[in-house]
């Protein structure tokens, strides 16, 4: 059936509502128009075929709010080797992938994404282009601060001081961006980079986040090494991504090494925390089978990922307030998989109430649209995402999708699944 335009009122009727707070299910008609809900109701009877010209009946289904995806990179492949892709493609062609893999993240539940590190390109087009397109909710960060040969220096956004940072800053800002990056540490991706050593000063980090509250914009910081993690939160940053605690081993590999301390301050300071605990797992499968044959690295890399867990669950026991991202586009890490997030979450120590605020609520905070996304609720944007069986029984209902509404548009999963 197909979905009448977005500016024609349309009422969803659905036995269970996810309504939060207080975060449980009820019977709910749901009436949207101009891609907005207008009200949610007491549930009212729907025609017997289950559809009108103004009403769908979802019956016993799951209506969720659209799910918010914290952190990806839209110009990456996500093939073993994505910055290879990346340096060997014409602008044109990255811009068309960005926007597959922003229809393949829609198409999945997603309907807010942020970008957290691409070209100026991106951006332009983006703006350009917002039209031709029916895409989730797009907040760019475009190039991220990085020291000269940085990590994701690629894009453009290399820093040696304060005057550069606030020109960086003036230029993203005036392309539209809705957020603001800080590489605070090298990056395992980046060949040359040092993930164990922070990239900046205190003061440096205090500047990128006073800028991106000066603009009103979320501020977002990659932080690897253990120092990084504590200047970021003392920044105040509104999340800090991937807080892996690394340092060198005596025998060169990078292992994580929980800091109680610093974790502590993290908590003290209010501030979001991004795992991405997903990230590069599709490859886990061959690592376990080389890790049985004695491949030393890839024992290594699937013992490191169970250390990223264990301290995952220490964040949790802190009350660190958790967001959903997968760094999708890195290396084997495909845009449909934020589902794979959502289990690892639950597997790792939050509880599925929570897990499910983590994209929802808590992502919209981080994100700065409070009162605009993350609720059924009047007001909020017509994002769904419709589900099969309750997410509160099991977290793994979001793997597939029954029906994804996004600003009002009813995305069509059935033509659209696999075309790219």
């Amino acid at each position: 059936m197909a979905f009448p335009g977005s500016h024609e009122p349309i009422v969803l009727h659905c036995d269970n509502v996810w309504i939060d707070p207080p975060g449980h299910f009820e019977p709910k008609s749901v009436e949207m128009a101009g891609g907005r809900i207008e009200a949610v109701r007491d549930r009212t009877p729907a025609p017997a075929t289950g559809t009108s010209n103004t009403g769908i009946d979802l019956g016993g289904a799951y209506l969720m709010p659209g799910l918010i995806n914290t952190h990806v990179h839209l110009e990456f492949s996500a093939s073993p080797y994505p910055l290879r892709d990346f340096n060997g493609e014409s602008v044109s062609a990255r811009m068309a992938r960005a926007i597959r893999n922003a229809r393949s993240m829609l198409r999945s539940g997603v309907t807010t994404v942020r970008d957290c590190g691409s070209s100026l390109d991106l951006l332009y087009h983006v703006r350009r282009n917002r039209d031709r397109h029916v895409l989730p909710r797009l907040l760019l960060s475009g190039p991220p601060i990085t020291v000269p040969g940085g990590h994701l220096g690629v894009f453009g956004g290399e820093v040696r001081g304060p005057d550069d940072v606030a020109a960086v800053v003036s230029r993203l800002i005036s392309a539209g961006a809705m957020s603001l990056k800080l590489m605070g540490s090298g990056g395992v991706m980046t060949p040359g980079t040092h993930p164990e050593n922070v990239a900046f000063s205190q003061d440096l980090f205090c500047q990128v986040a006073d800028a991106a509250r000066t603009h009103n914009v979320a501020s977002v910081v990659h932080v690897l090494a253990t120092k990084s993690v504590k200047r970021a939160a003392l920044a105040r940053f509104d999340s800090l991504e991937h807080c892996a605690f690394f340092c060198r081993s005596a025998n060169g590999r990078l292992e994580r090494k929980y800091d109680a301390v610093v974790a502590g301050i993290v908590a003290d300071c209010g501030v979001a925390i991004m795992a991405n605990l997903s990230t590069a797992t599709r490859s886990h499968g061959t690592l376990l089978l080389e890790g049985k044959q004695g491949n030393l690295d890839s024992q290594h890399a699937l013992d490191q990922h169970d250390v990223m867990l264990e301290n995952f669950a220490k964040f949790v026991d802190l009350g660190i307030p958790i967001v959903c991202g997968t760094d999708a586009g890195v290396r084997d890490t495909p845009f449909e998989d934020t589902w794979v997030e959502l289990e690892l979450m639950a597997r790792s120590g939050m509880s599925n109430v929570e897990v499910i605020r983590s994209a929802s609520l808590t992502g919209a905070h981080v994100l700065k649209l409070d009162g605009k996304v993350g609720r059924i609720a009047a007001g909020y944007s017509a994002d769904f995402v419709v589900l099969k069986e309750s997410p509160l029984s099991d977290i793994s209902s979001y793997r597939c999708p029954l029906d994804v509404f996004s600003a009002g548009h009813r995305i069509d999963l059935a033509s659209s699944r696999g075309t790219g």
